[in-house]
């Protein structure tokens, strides 16, 4: 190398007795600095094998091998560029994208030379200049050539960077030359480059003897790091960054094509320094033998001393490859005169070199630390400039203090590279399967920056692209797997889309710092000196917490970007398509020249030279006259391809979209907001259908998103059909649209205009006040969803879906059964059954597939009431309107009830698993008993069955339809069953008392009598506890005759007695229910009358509190005039039986009382006789005071014989 580069801007390095008045620290304490490389990339597997050269070698002769040996082999750059640097202004991003997933892991990514140059700032009065760039937390660090970049006149596009240099950075013209430093190309320095690489060509060792030097790896001391490999190619080393990644959305995503953006390093390596890590790129050339597995070469004039820049040189060169030891050739004139072996360890302790290597540990954080408090927007452009022989180093943000000095975006050359490297490392980030929502913060810096960055019209797709990644920071690609569901999903979502990872309007901590100036100033390069001078002084005071994103709010933000995205690839495609190139000429077929004569003898001459021309060349000219388009002519748009990079990402964008509007459209059906939620499912579909059409081949990818779709469209339909009173409202809301919403629909339907392309229209048809039509476009959703779900793939989806099927299905039953009841008899009602019918037994099936027996017993049991409706719909009328007998129609369809009811009760097998169910399928079963019992008591189809029969039959359905008939368990429906039991009770007994009435034969009549008796008793206990005062005296009535019917076949007094005083025993139990009709309707005017009241008066108070309305006044009157008939009857029959009973006994027994009746009893009997007759004789008497007079007459009976 050359020896004294800097020698004459060498500055005095302050030794430790200056700064400290101590000693120099020994070698071990200055060594003791923390230091790691880890090989990232090299292009040769391990290294050269060294060969030392015969002393007085005259390096000025090229060897044999010189600038012929390939680098890949060697190792050595022919073009000596190691130890000036790069030269390239963007090594630091061609590094950065070689190897993405570095960045924003480690500290600094930059060439070697740069950071030597940064380290050395405090001893080098040299000038320095570097553009600095900030991806996350990552610095990139390129050299800044100011010659060439300011002072050429060819170099336009720096014009405004030269004009702000000029106007703010130098004082005065005179200070051009003292601040500008060019490279020196002197003759001896080129003349010292050329024998250095001599030198290194002929050390380079034939490899004929000795072992292989060792591997990097092994050199090194570590592992290559994941994601790189030694002596792969970068291309190869990162494999998720080659042309073609297919996104997780399944959409292809552009990549940058910019091969210039590469690194070119023979080395490319992960050095930590202390706490910092740092990705750098080197050339050095490392040779490697038996004994010295890796050293570096250098070469220096015997009679100039190494000084502190050289040394400096030297031992950070060695830290960064990790190499331990320097082979030092000294040499006079050229020629070669002896090697020195030193350690890496000991550089810093050369006497003529000597530095402490804690001080550039303090120096090395000082530097990062002063970037990193003031390079803190990405995207920006800063300048790190320090002037030649100045003290002041200082930090411009170019991209603030040029931006109006600036025409375009692109005026900044680092503009399109730096936005590209944001854009791969956003990309990179999303690409990986470790990518949290912590990481989606800085995601979106980096993709805002990057459209901030380019201009659209030069870079359509990468724009389109950083468009499309933002939208999907905000709604996930699948709402079903991701956690991203919108608000009918768990809570745990919202702190998924918590508002410090996704808040649109959040920027930079730091960019809102007032104190962050666009210039920043190392007063002195002393400070460096100082241990942790610029270290940032604790952090920041917290931000007050925001409130998260809604649902809404995060796919608004999602669909403003589909729409800008959407926006840039119609305009692209809009714009006329390039002129074909002309058709390059056949070499077999010759041009035609087409001539006119120079002279022509008027217009027949021409007319005539014209029609010489044969077919053959006029067919000739024509085509090509047709392959060459004019230069005027416009050329057509052309369409859209899914394979070009429009294509692909349109698909992606409509996917976003109708996933975004999905979103909306749910949470709009959450709120009840059904019109709104029907627009946006409408743009939803459209968004699908068009991605559909565009894609052709990816449907099966995004079936999951079809299914989504189609059954919330489902939900909303159901749900308007549900709400039909608000369709006013719901008609209001689908007229409103957005901006962001025209444009996303315009961009769909331009795909629509393909043949064969699916749409859905139908799914989101409104259907004003028209429930049918609403329930029927809801069951089309599901059963399309249903079709599409793969069951294996996503059971727990279809299973969902399957469901709802059931649901609609059963709703669609129970509209369509409740318009049959209120339907004439006729085809209509007939076709509104059997749709009815249909609808249950699909939603059965439906419910079948999602193994859901609840629901396939509860449509069950709507299945048998329908059939009881069916039955209701078959009973034939005379023509006097009068009722025929119960049909067989009616029983068929009875029949079919209790079947469906009966597999209800299968299915669910007992009470424990779900009761409400069970009880209601119980009451409904017991009520399809009933009714057909009673239908078959009250119409009896005498004309085909036999009367008995008849009654055996109702006998055994009543006895079903109280089995199926639960008093005893407590519950909402406990009263209408007992009152169901004591109505069916009632009608056993009268019927019972019927049959004892028309029997002849004894042994029947008395079992009849028994069964009539028992069932007359169950019937009075049901009504008495459930407080029914009418039912309960009809019912005592009803005894009371068959007492008398009795009495009728009976001569023996006794036995009348008997007979006659269980009657009255049956009329006394009427007291309490006189009392309650009492209570119930209340004393009239006319009964208000001062006393009045009797001594059982003071007993109605005593009487509980009956319902209001189960006591009707009209019945209440009709049922005391009969009982006022029979108590005056039978006490008359009694007193007169008691009377010749008595008067017989006197006849045969001698007067002996008799043995049936009491004195005492007989004269109460009279008492109430006589109450009863003074009740009945005043026909003016109000209906109140009957009540209270029978009421009192009948606590007058008294109660046994």
């Amino acid at each position: 190398m050359e020896e004294d580069k800097e020698t004459d801007t060498v500055a005095v390095i302050p030794s430790p007795v200056e700064k400290t008045g101590e000693p120099p620290p020994p070698s071990s304490q200055m060594a003791d600095v923390k230091s790691t490389a880890v090989m990232k990339y090299a292009s040769v597997l391990s290294p050269v094998r060294f060969s030392v050269l015969q002393k007085l070698t005259d390096l000025n002769l090229p060897p044999a091998n010189w600038l012929r040996s390939q680098e890949g082999v060697t190792g050595i750059k022919s073009n000596m560029s190691w130890g000036t640097g790069s030269g390239e202004p963007f090594s630091s991003l061609s590094m950065a994208n070689t190897f993405l997933e570095t960045v924003d892991e480690v500290d600094v990514i930059s060439d070697a030379e740069n950071i030597k140059k940064l380290l050395k700032i405090p001893f080098n009065k040299g000038s320095v200049s570097m553009a600095v760039h900030r991806v996350g937390r990552t610095l990139l660090l390129d050299e800044f050539d100011i010659y060439s970049s300011l002072l050429r006149a060819e170099r336009e596009n720096w014009r405004w960077l030269r004009d702000f240099y000029l106007e703010h950075v130098l004082e005065n013209v005179q200070e051009k030359e003292k601040i500008f430093s060019r490279k020196k190309k002197t003759r001896d320095y080129l003349q010292n480059r050329s024998m250095f690489s001599k030198f290194l060509y002929r050390s380079i060792g034939d490899g004929k003897e000795g072992e292989a030097p060792p591997s990097y790896s092994e050199v090194c001391g570590e592992e290559p790091e994941e994601g790189g490999a030694v002596g792969n190619c970068p291309g190869e080393a990162n494999g998720r960054l080659a042309p073609g990644q297919r996104y997780s959305s399944g959409g292809l995503l552009p990549e940058p094509e910019d091969p210039s953006l590469r690194s070119e390093f023979q080395r490319n390596v992960i050095w930590t320094f202390e706490d910092i890590r740092m990705l750098i790129g080197t050339d050095m050339p490392i040779f490697g033998g038996r004994t010295h597995p890796a050293v570096s070469l250098r070469l220096r004039d015997m009679k100039k001393p190494i000084n502190v820049l050289t040394g400096l040189d030297y031992w950070l060169d060695n830290l960064m490859c990790n190499v331990p030891e320097l082979v030092m050739c000294y040499h006079l004139e050229g020629v070669v005169q002896q090697y020195e072996l030193i350690k890496t360890e000991e550089i810093p302790n050369l006497d003529s070199s000597r530095f402490s290597p804690q001080v550039i540990k303090d120096i090395a954080q000082n530097i990062l630390s002063f970037l990193r408090a003031n390079c803190t927007k990405e995207g920006h452009t800063y300048w790190l400039f320090k002037g030649n022989g100045d003290d002041v180093v200082k930090l411009y943000d170019l991209t603030t203090l040029c931006s109006e000095n600036m025409e375009d975006k692109t005026s900044n050359p680092f503009s399109v590279p730096v936005a590209m490297l944001l854009y791969r490392v956003a990309r990179n980030m999303l690409m990986d399967s470790n990518c949290h929502k912590e990481d989606f913060p800085t995601v979106r810096k980096l993709l805002k920056q990057c459209i901030e960055l380019l201009d659209e019209d030069k870079h359509p797709e990468i724009v389109t692209s950083a468009n499309y990644l933002l939208s999907d920071l905000f709604v996930p690609d699948d709402p079903n797997e991701d956690p991203c569901v919108p608000a009918s999903s768990d809570t745990t979502d919202q702190e998924f889309w918590d508002s410090n990872c996704y808040d649109d309007n959040d920027d930079d901590d730091v960019s809102q710092d007032s104190d962050n100036l666009a210039i920043a100033v190392i007063k002195s390069v002393e400070d460096l000196y100082e241990r942790e001078k610029y270290r940032p002084a604790g952090n920041r005071p917290p931000h007050s917490a925001k409130q998260p994103m809604s649902v809404e709010e995060r796919a608004r933000a999602a669909l403003s970007y589909v729409s800008k995205a959407l926006t840039l690839i119609d305009s692209y495609v809009s714009k006329p398509a390039p002129p074909k190139p002309a058709p390059f000429p056949s070499p077999s077929k010759a041009i035609p020249l087409h001539y006119a004569k120079l002279f022509q003898n008027g217009d027949n001459g021409t007319s005539k030279q014209e029609s010489t021309e044969t077919p053959e060349e006029s067919s000739k000219a024509a085509v090509v006259n047709e392959d060459i388009p004019s230069q005027h002519a416009l050329t057509p748009c052309h369409t859209i391809s899914k394979d070009s990079w429009e294509g692909q990402l349109k698909i992606l964008l409509l996917k976003k979209a109708a996933t975004a509007y999905f979103a909306l459209s749910d949470v709009a059906n959450t709120l009840g907001r059904y019109g709104c939620a029907l627009r946006y499912l409408r743009l939803a579909l459209l968004c699908y259908d068009a991605f559909s059409a565009l894609s052709c081949g990816m449907l099966h990818e995004s079936r999951n998103l079809q299914t989504s779709l189609l059954t919330l469209a489902g939900d909303i339909q159901l749900m308007m059909a549900k709400h039909v009173d608000n369709h006013q409202l719901y008609d209001t809301e689908l007229e409103v649209k957005s901006q962001d919403d025209a444009v996303v629909s315009r961009s769909a339907r331009q795909e629509l205009v393909k043949p064969l392309c699916c749409k859905h229209d139908w799914a989101t048809e409104f259907c004003m006040h028209d429930i049918e039509s609403c329930l029927e476009t809801s069951v089309r959703c599901y059963e399309e969803a249903v079709m599409r779900t793969n069951r294996s793939e996503s059971h727990n989806q279809f299973i969902n879906v399957s469901k709802r099927l059931g649901n609609v299905q059963n709703e669609m039953g129970v509209v369509l059964m409740n318009r049959a009841t209120g339907m004439e008899y006729g085809p209509e009602q007939e076709k509104t059954l059997q749709k009815s019918q249909c609808a249950f037994e699909a939603g059965i099936g439906a419910f079948k597939a999602a193994v859901d027996t609840t629901n396939i017993a509860l449509l069950h049991s709507n299945t048998g009431r329908l059939m009881r409706v069916w039955a209701q719909a078959c009973v034939q009328y005379d023509r006097d309107g009068k009722r025929c007998e119960f049909s067989q129609q009616e029983r068929i369809y009875y029949n079919k009830a209790r079947d469906h009811y009966m597999k209800t009760v299968h299915i669910l097998k007992d009470r424990s698993a779900f009761p409400m169910v069970w009880d209601s399928v119980q009451w409904e079963l017991s009520t399809t008993f009933f009714t057909m019992a009673t239908l078959l008591q009250d119409f009896a189809p005498l004309s085909v069955k036999a009367e008995e029969q008849v009654e055996k039959e109702v006998v055994d359905l009543m006895k079903k339809s109280i089995r199926y008939c639960d008093t005893e368990t407590e519950s909402p429906r406990q009263p209408l069953a007992q009152y169901r039991a004591a109505t069916v009770h009632h009608r056993l007994a009268s019927m019972f008392h019927n049959a004892y009435r028309n029997q002849s034969e004894d042994h029947k009549r008395k079992q009849a009598r028994s069964q009539a008796e028992y069932h007359y008793g169950k019937a009075c206990r049901l009504f008495h506890q459930l407080e029914h005062p009418c039912e309960l005296t009809r019912v005592q009535l009803e005894r009371v005759a068959l007492c008398e019917y009795q009495l009728g076949g009976q001569t023996a007094a006794g036995s009348k007695l008997r007979t006659l005083s269980t009657a009255l025993g049956y009329i006394a139990e009427c007291r309490e229910a006189m009392h309650s009709i009492y209570k119930e309707l209340g004393p009239d005017e006319a009964d208000t009358t001062p006393g009045s009241e009797s001594a059982t008066s003071s007993d109605l108070s005593k009487n509980q509190t009956v319902v209001s309305g189960l006591v009707p006044r009209e019945e209440s009157e009709k049922l005391l005039n009969i009982l006022e008939s029979r108590l005056q009857h039978l006490l008359h029959m009694l007193i007169k039986t008691a009377a010749s009973a008595k008067s017989s006994s006197h006849k045969h027994h001698g007067g002996k009382p008799s043995r049936h009746l009491s004195t005492s009893q007989l004269d109460q009997y009279k008492k109430a006789y006589a109450a009863c007759l003074r009740g009945m004789a005043d026909s003016s008497t109000g209906l109140m005071t009957r009540i209270k007079s029978m009421a009192d007459t009948l606590a007058l009976l008294p109660h046994g014989l």
